[in-house]
């Protein structure tokens, strides 16, 4: 069994504390999987699979929340919002798909034989082995929409956090009014990926979606700050897990082979 170190699950929570874009957790990620005897290519792919799952959930997630907001009659302009969201994020995920997909393996492989030249081949080995790994990833249809299910639930779970929040603030909102709050909040955040943590970015977002409802900008303020808490929490430790297995492997590196007798 691995460790919670050796999952690359547990350093997303990792993205918000990076001085990076909010991918840094999915990279760190796959270098301790690495780290722990996991194949690089095996690595490399189950973090990608897994950045696409997430991509494609957050997407129905969010319009999932669209459509409660237009049902609960809240919002006017609610179809031309969906429309647009649909526009931009469906040929963005089917063109990151794709690109895992033979087709992109075909065009990495032009790419760089007119950069590299002749050296092309010394990379062409792990190319193939990572487009070989995707491939055997999406083979496995139960597993994928397994991980499908499971993100579903998490950002269904993320919302029930949000009803209870509010509940124990004293700014009590229903369930669908939470899903609404929560699914575009997330949207937020996903668009805002360049922004270390989203700073500044998921509060203002807050703030315009709870006022929708009615809910006060000190109330989203709160909410934001107390969702930030987990990140802190699991975040935290999964760097410093990281940083011990990087350090295993140096001094790993450095050991002296015994008996050996320098000149």
């Amino acid at each position: 069994m691995s460790s919670p170190a050796c999952s690359s699950a547990s350093y997303a929570r990792a993205n918000t504390l990076l001085p990076m874009t909010q991918v840094g957790g999915d990279v760190i990620g796959a270098r301790a999987l690495i780290l722990c005897g996991a194949p690089a290519s095996l690595s490399a792919a189950s973090v990608i699979v897994d950045v696409l799952v997430q991509a494609v959930t957050l997407f129905l997630f969010t319009l999932l929340g669209l459509a409660t907001l237009a049902a609960i009659g809240r919002q006017a302009a609610v179809g031309q919002t969906v429309t647009v969201v649909t526009a931009v994020a469906i040929p963005a995920l089917l063109g990151f798909y794709l690109a895992q997909r033979p087709i992109g393996q075909r065009f990495v492989k032009t790419i760089l034989t007119r950069i590299l030249g002749e050296r092309e081949w010394l990379t062409f080995g792990a190319i193939d082995a990572l487009f070989a790994r995707l491939g055997s990833i999406y083979a496995n249809r139960p597993g994928v929409l397994a991980s499908v299910a499971i993100h579903i639930a998490v950002w269904l779970f993320d919302a029930l956090e949000v009803w209870v929040i509010l509940a124990c603030m004293g700014t009590p909102a229903s369930y669908p009014e939470a899903l609404v709050i929560e699914s575009l909040m997330q949207a937020i955040r996903g668009a805002a990926f360049a922004i270390p943590g989203a700073l500044g970015a998921q509060e203002g977002g807050l703030i315009a979606i709870c006022a929708i409802f009615g809910l006060p900008a000190q109330a989203a303020i709160a909410m934001s700050l107390i969702k930030r808490v987990p990140d802190f929490v699991f975040g935290a430790p999964s760097l410093l897990g990281w940083q011990v297995l990087e350090g295993r492997a140096l001094l790993a590196r450095d050991v002296p082979i015994q008996g050996y007798q320098g000149k």
